[in-house]
């Protein structure tokens, strides 16, 4: 361990050093600093390189390279990123703060090494960052030193051949209900929300698509009644919300509408008229997920939902207890990606192919046909 020695100057002022136990000499080792900040940042530095002071005198020299540090240049690679939208710009300049403006982000850019990337990743390790977050976060930093190649900053990406952490963990918890439980759900709220919940439950609908949609996107007397999505709550970057496009390009897509759902919502489709809100609160308001969680929870609460964390059904496992009873009924796969507006099938086919136990079935009747074919082989 290092620590921070002060000495009082005759004039009063201070003077501090930095003291340590080198781990390569086992020398002890001091370096002057003019602060105490200062101090307690070298502090830092001296024991997340072990108290090498040979790691520590390269990091040095590091930093009195030239060009912009890490932390810039990927903060100038996202102000390059035309596809993303205020709300993804607000979450990678949130994600530089938090995790790139310690020791890897204060270095030049063109000094970063591979060494530098795994110390990094085991950093986020130790502070419980998930595997698949910490490769989310690499994914971009990977692409800032592709920038900064063409930019001439650096001449390689340090990302490449990085071994990323394994992901063990199930990405998301999902709860199913059964149709009766929905039922019971949807009777357990306020009133007023009952025709939301049970449009959230009868569409698998994003809580940011159903409640930007507007009288004009229903046509409940077409064959079938169909809704389209075409908008979407986003946060800009004063975390203010504003309406804009859905998630994905797919995202944008015709749901149909069942007769009971259709039954329901008519009163407040007619009542929003074609540009307004169609799901809205008692003050006219749109429905916000924060105030809207409240409601959520007094009702789960009041049919004996256990509380803690995964052991009670999200606002978003309607759109997955959706996607199962939509499954059990006879949908396929494809059909159903396309209903909940997934960029890719594989996204369909990864949350939730365990929910088709006759598709399993299906397989080990088509291999047994298939193995009636080939000739009979005997297992001594």
């Amino acid at each position: 361990m290092a620590s921070i020695r002060e000495r009082k100057r005759a004039d009063g002022t201070s003077v501090f050093a930095v003291l340590w136990r080198d781990s390569e000499t086992g020398k002890q080792t001091s370096y002057p600093v003019g602060s105490p900040e200062e101090a307690r940042n070298f502090k830092r530095l001296v024991e997340s390189n072990g108290n090498s002071l040979t790691a520590v005198g390269t990091l040095l020299e590091k930093a009195n390279m030239g060009g912009p540090t890490l932390a810039e240049a990927m903060a100038r690679h996202i102000e390059m990123l035309t596809r993303a939208g205020p709300d993804q710009l607000r979450r990678y300049r949130r994600a530089i703060d938090n995790h790139f403006s310690g020791r890897l982000g204060k270095l030049p850019v063109a000094a970063v090494e591979h060494e530098d990337i795994v110390m990094w990743i085991r950093e986020m390790q130790a502070k419980g960052m998930s595997a698949k977050t910490i490769a989310n976060h690499h994914g971009t930093l990977s692409a800032t030193m592709e920038t900064s190649i063409r930019k001439k900053w650096r001449g390689d990406n340090p990302c490449k051949w990085i071994d990323l952490p394994d992901d063990n963990a199930i990405e998301e918890k999902m709860n199913f209900l059964t149709g009766p439980e929905s039922l019971r759900v949807v009777g357990a709220m306020p009133e007023r929300y009952r025709a939301f919940v049970l449009f959230l439950f009868g569409t698998g609908m994003r809580f940011g698509e159903a409640t930007a949609l507007k009288g004009s996107d229903f046509q409940l007397r077409a064959d079938p009644p169909v809704v389209r999505v075409e908008r979407a709550w986003k946060r800009n970057d004063d975390n203010r919300f504003y309406i804009g496009p859905p998630k994905t390009k797919k995202s944008r897509r015709s749901v149909s509408l069942a007769d009971s759902v259709v039954r329901t919502i008519w009163p407040l489709v007619e009542k929003a008229g074609p540009h307004g809100l169609v799901f809205v609160t008692s003050y006219g308001g749109p429905i916000r997920h924060s105030t809207f969680h409240e409601f959520w929870a007094k009702g789960l609460d009041s049919l004996g939902y256990p509380k803690g964390r995964g052991n009670r059904p999200r606002i978003h496992d309607a759109r997955h207890t959706h996607a199962s009873l939509m499954l059990a009924h006879g949908m396929q796969i494809n059909e159903l990606s396309r209903r909940l507006g997934h960029e890719s099938i594989t996204t369909t086919v990864d949350r939730y192919s365990h929910l088709m136990p006759d598709a399993h079935f299906r397989g080990a009747e088509i291999s047994e046909k298939a193995l009636e074919m080939l000739p009979a082989v005997e297992v001594a």
